[in-house]
């Protein structure tokens, strides 16, 4: 009887009015309001549950439990709280008065009222699916694969919460990207050997990534070389023949079998090194035996001629045109031998006496970076002088040439980039691109879809009787909803990845209410408000799978609901008590469910899919380098993530590189210089004030272009035959030069500009008019460029030469013809420094983002690319830098 006359009073004086209880910057314990008293019902019999028919793991099953009379009258569960009950129950977690699906497949749910001795023994049946894909795990049907065949991969894709989600497209990556490697589906054809990371890969989800060994095929070229290299060798003189055997995609095959035969006979010193004590030509011939890629055996000749009274200077240690490993400014102690049948007065090692004792001579030597030119001066007993000079490079830190060398690129962002605070300005930072997702029909659209999928919000029941007779029922259905705003996004760098904040104001939902009250009939629509709903998550930035990628950091993501107001004309105050418990529960939690996982689910697709496409394979390619006697010789670019780091000042991301070609040079090498002070990043770039106008930075190291220059050698670059014509500067008629380069360009960075190294350069040098016939000219020089920013490439140009060393071992020229030759050989250097600066690189490795064609769902421009605007070039230690502004290019 206290229930019904607290109704009856309810409507006379409109209980509750229009306004909800205090906001409590939450979710409600439960959907069930037990503030409103229970409904007095007369005899009930049977319990009825209502839940979604198919809900997303991670997502809140709402149930509403309707109560039915012996009549079939039905009653609503307010002011009662129901028990439910889920079969499995290790398919759903329960926190908070809530109840979460976890596990896929299908969970029946059940209510039950102890008080009223009532359970549904029909349970709602509900199907629970995967969530978005959180986890990819990568398979591969072959961990070690020889050049020229195929790996398989296969990709089992995962939610949140362990679910398998089957009908997933993920791709496959393979890290280090290399030119030559094919990747159709998810199969790779390799080509290029070496370590790869394979990988599955799926836009906001991170992977697992399975390692591949990439072995050289059979053998199908092979290089010989002679070190030292010279024209003529001393009786006795122990000499090496160095040679390289690649597959028919020119990958090395570092353990070949060679063999070695020396026609006539010398004395054999192991596998591969000869001495002869006689004067005569020699012929050795290296082989290897099939099995070989044709099925015959590979050979390969080169020509030793032995005279006593052959070169009377050479150096020993280090030997002429050889890799040294020693710090630059360190003093090491150069060595050789002198011969002269009168005997040595004297010798002369870079203008200071060297000691002398019987056939060998020493000096001390600073050495630096690259390049060192040891000039060396002998006189007999009769006053004759000879010279030489001996070429070396130095460096005590080396990149390998057969894998990729890390962040030799370095991109970074500042704080400007990530949010400029800005959004009447394009897209210039990633909150634009945030900004343009909350505010577009996206988010409306799916809150609409959702909710007109859980209509009616509440059933048609009974929500208070009197003596058994229902004098008020009500039925509540979703019709519309708005996003008046404003909505607004932020987005932060905090160690580690990216934090993110949505702010949706003036979210509206209209309901039609209906029912009747005391048997009047009322049906009415309106407007519930929800004044404030607030999403905060943060965002990990890592590489997973040798590829940067964003995911959501667990635990991180937390969702306010501010007050909601009701305007609806025409209902009293217990209709309204009903609609504001069914808003402050359900409706509630369904809102802002729905918005956590939008806003979590698109931001993580933005995120992620624009840095997943951060754009290197237009880094990554084949191109043709001119060689400098006509025709080009093929590089392959190979790039792959490095690092990433995450800061509260910047975003950085490293990328590594390697460059390989054809192999026709056998020299051995220590592998690619790299200049000292070469640090990962350049204090420039590092700047915690990159920020305004500068909020991007790209840095690229000088071990790039050397790296460059290393792979030209080895493919032959420097094994030319030019003439004057093709070196332009009015040389007569008939000059020509065959040329044999011993060592690789190095380049290093100075405070004017770029210096580039020469070294242990032959020529075998035709000049009518200067020599009656052919000599052989050793070179090595230094020579400096100016350098500029052209467009997306650099520009070498003022090129001039600081250091010029040659010989001409026992042509002697009077100062005339020693003018004459040494301005062919500035020209000559000029000539190869233009062609290995200016045509070695394309264009500069500038990375950008392109936007994925996925993301034009969130009204974002599918192909746009954003990347450094307005570059400036600076040079800092050994890096070239790039300043400019992040935004649509």
């Amino acid at each position: 009887m206290r229930k019904g006359l607290w109704f009856l009073s309810c409507l006379a004086v409109a209980c509750g009015g229009n306004n909800p209880p205090a906001d409590d910057g939450g979710f409600p314990d439960a959907d069930f309001d037990s503030s409103i008293p229970p409904v007095d019902i007369p005899n009930p019999v049977l319990v009825q549950t209502m839940a979604p028919a198919v809900v997303t793991a991670g997502e809140i099953i709402t149930v509403t439990c309707i109560i039915l009379d012996e009549n079939g009258e039905t009653y609503s569960a307010a002011g009662r709280t129901p028990q439910i009950r889920v079969s499995p129950e290790s398919s759903v977690e329960r926190a908070g008065g809530m109840i979460t699906a976890i596990r896929v497949g299908e969970v029946e749910v059940s209510c039950a009222f102890p008080d009223l001795m009532l359970t549904d023994e029909s349970p709602a049946i509900v199907e629970i699916v995967p969530a978005a894909p959180a986890e990819v795990i990568t398979t591969v049907d072959r961990s070690q694969v020889e050049a020229g065949e195929t790996v398989n991969v296969t990709c089992d894709v995962f939610d949140a919460y362990g679910n398998r989600i089957e009908g997933a497209s993920p791709t496959m990556e393979v890290d280090p990207t290399e030119d030559g490697n094919t990747t159709t589906d998810l199969s790779t054809e390799f080509t290029v050997s070496g370590q790869y990371q394979v990988s599955c890969e799926l836009a906001g989800a991170t992977s697992t990534s399975e390692r591949v060994e990439v072995t050289p095929s059979l053998p199908a070229n092979l290089v010989i070389a002679k070190v030292p290299d010279q024209p003529v060798y001393a009786i006795g003189q122990v000499i090496e023949i160095a040679t390289i055997v690649t597959d028919r995609y020119g990958n090395t095959i570092e353990d070949a079998d060679v063999s070695f035969v020396s026609v006539a006979p010398g004395t054999t010193l192991g596998r591969n090194r000869f001495r002869y004590g006689a004067d005569g030509t020699y012929v050795v011939t290296a082989t290897v035996d099939p099995p070989t890629e044709s099925g015959d055996p590979l050979t390969a000749q080169t020509t030793i001629v032995v005279n006593g009274n052959g070169p009377t200077i050479q150096c020993t240690a280090p030997r002429d045109g050889t890799m040294i490993d020693a710090a630059p400014g360190a003093t090491i102690t150069v060595s050789g031998t002198v011969d002269d049948t009168s005997g040595i007065a004297g010798v002369m090692v870079n203008g200071a006496p060297a000691t002398v004792d019987g056939g060998t001579f020493s000096a001390p030597h600073t050495v630096r970076f690259g390049m060192n030119f040891v000039d060396i001066i002998a006189t007999d007993t009769f006053g004759t002088e000879n010279s030489t000079t001996c070429t070396f490079l130095v460096s005590d830190r080396w990149a390998p040439d057969s894998t990729t060398t890390g962040d030799m690129v370095s991109l970074k962002l500042g704080m400007g980039a990530i949010d400029d605070g800005n959004r009447a300005d394009g897209l210039d930072s990633l909150n634009d691109l945030l900004h343009t997702v909350i505010n577009s029909p996206g988010l409306r659209n799916q809150l609409h879809t959702t909710l007109l999928a859980n209509n009616p919000l509440k059933p048609s029941s009974c929500d208070q009787s009197v003596f058994g007779i229902c004098v008020l029922r009500s039925q509540v259905r979703y019709l519309d909803s708005q996003l008046n705003g404003p909505n607004s996004t932020s987005l932060a760098l905090v160690n580690g990845g990216l934090q993110a904040g949505v702010s949706l104001q003036n979210t509206r939902i209209q309901l039609r209410v209906d029912g009747h009250v005391a048997g009047i009939p009322y049906d009415t629509t309106g407007w519930a408000t929800f004044s404030s709903i607030n999403v905060n998550l943060i965002f990990d930035v890592a590489l997973s799978a040798g590829r940067p990628r964003i995911t959501v950091r667990p635990g991180s993501v937390s969702v306010t609901v501010g007050s909601i107001s009701t305007s609806f004309s025409g209902l009293d105050g217990a209709i309204i008590n009903i609609v504001v418990s069914l808003l402050n529960g359900t409706v509630r939690n369904l809102v802002a469910n729905l918005v956590r996982d939008y806003i979590e689910d698109s931001f993580n697709d933005v995120l992620d899919g624009l840095l997943s496409g951060l754009d290197i394979s237009t880094l990554g390619s084949t191109f043709d380098v001119p060689r400098l006697d006509g025709g080009t010789i093929g590089l392959n670019f190979g790039v792959g993530f490095s690092s990433v780091s995450t800061t509260t000042s910047r975003l950085l991301i490293g990328i590594g590189s390697r460059f390989s070609g054809p192999v026709n040079v056998a020299f051995p090498t220590l592998g690619v210089a790299i200049p000292p002070g070469t640090t990962p990043l350049p204090p420039l770039l590092d700047d915690p004030t990159l920020s305004g106008a500068q909020n991007m930075g790209v840095s690229i190291q000088t071990g790039l272009f050397n790296q460059v220059m290393h792979a030209l050698w080895r493919g032959g670059l420097l094994d030319a035959s030019v003439t004057g014509s093709d070196l332009g500067g009015g040389l007569p008629a008939g000059v020509s030069a065959t040329i044999n380069g011993r060592l690789p360009p190095v380049a290093e960075l100075t405070a004017e500009g770029v210096q580039v190294g020469i070294g242990a350069l032959d020529l075998d040098l035709v000049y009518p008019g200067l020599f009656e016939e052919p000599i052989r000219v050793t070179l090595g020089a230094l020579a400096s460029t100016d350098v500029a920013l052209m467009g997306n490439d650099l520009s070498f140009s003022a090129i001039t030469i600081d250091e010029l060393f040659f010989s001409t071992g026992d042509v002697s020229l009077d100062p005339a013809t020693r003018d004459v030759l040494e301005g062919f050989l500035r020209t000559l250097v000029q000539s190869i420094v233009d062609n290995v600066l200016n045509d070695s690189l394309p264009a500069l490795p500038i990375p950008s983002f392109e936007l994925p064609a996925s993301l034009a769902t969130y009204g974002l421009p599918a192909g746009a690319e954003l990347g450094i605007r307005s570059p400036a070039l600076a040079r800092e230690d050994q890096h070239f830098v790039l300043r400019g502004s992040f935004g649509e290019i």
